[in-house]
């Protein structure tokens, strides 16, 4: 949840279940500025690099690209790859070498989440693995097995790429996040046409008409994912728009 100043956390926590953040407790992080929205811009202000490590040597294989957030940070989409101008594809690549270098790491995959900034970019996090979804979105998008790739550089053989792998189309993931005020899921029509439309390779419900919501679960309590290609931005963003339009959820 977004908190203004330390009063407003206290006040935001109070609100809170006692059971809210477990045994783990919760983490309070800097806010990072978004870059001002653009009537041209479609996605998200932040993007990740799925990069493998050899020997030290830092190979980044993609850049996935996001749809905007859900309230309060519920992640819609992924794709790959990101829709980055040149000079900011490059800042973004140099920023995750430079957090990996930093880390010193030195052998295994890792994804790191860079958010676009009105100071540049900014790391959000670095993860000791590949993003979820992102094999099957880099082989819908180049045809190229990440899964190859990371048993080859699991078995020592020398992993080196000096430039992300080469798309010719667009790999997609959407998470089809309920509203905040949603409660449970009443029922779900037009799934069947969905999972008609051409790119469209596998529709999975996460949440069936009668199961109760708890926004506290955040993204991973999303009702249904789809997975799919597109040739391009525009026809991934059509599909975009058939699930928020034509696929109707009722809520309670």
């Amino acid at each position: 949840m977004p908190v203004a100043d330390e009063d407003e956390l206290v006040r935001q926590v109070a609100l809170l279940p006692p059971q809210a953040g477990g045994a783990r407790g919760m983490f309070v992080e800097q806010y990072l500025a978004s870059v001002p929205a653009s009537s041209k811009c479609r996605f998200a202000d932040y993007v990740s690099v799925e990069s493998l490590v050899a020997g030290e040597k830092i190979s980044h294989l993609a850049v996935n690209g996001r749809f905007p957030l859900a309230e309060p940070f519920r992640e819609t989409g992924f794709f790959i790859p990101a829709d980055l101008a040149g000079a900011e594809r490059v800042a973004v690549l140099e920023m995750a070498t430079a957090a990996l270098a930093g880390l010193k790491v030195r052998t295994g995959g890792f994804h790191t989440e860079i958010k676009l900034t009105p100071d540049g970019p900014r790391v959000l996090e670095v993860n000791g693995r590949l993003g979820g979804g992102v094999p099957e979105m880099l082989f819908q998008a180049s045809g190229e097995s990440l899964m190859a790739l990371s048993m080859r550089l699991a078995l020592g053989e020398a992993v080196e790429r000096s430039s992300p792998i080469p798309c010719t189309r667009i790999g997609w993931r959407f998470l089809v996040q309920p509203p905040a005020t949603a409660r449970r899921v009443v029922s779900i029509e037009g799934l069947d046409r969905l999972a008609q439309l051409t790119g469209v390779n596998s529709v999975f419900l996460n949440r069936v008409p009668g199961d109760a919501i708890d926004l506290l679960d955040g993204t991973r309590h999303y009702i249904y994912s789809v997975y799919g290609v597109s040739p391009d931005y525009d026809e991934m963003v059509k599909i975009d728009r058939f699930i928020h339009e034509e696929v109707v959820i009722v809520y309670d």
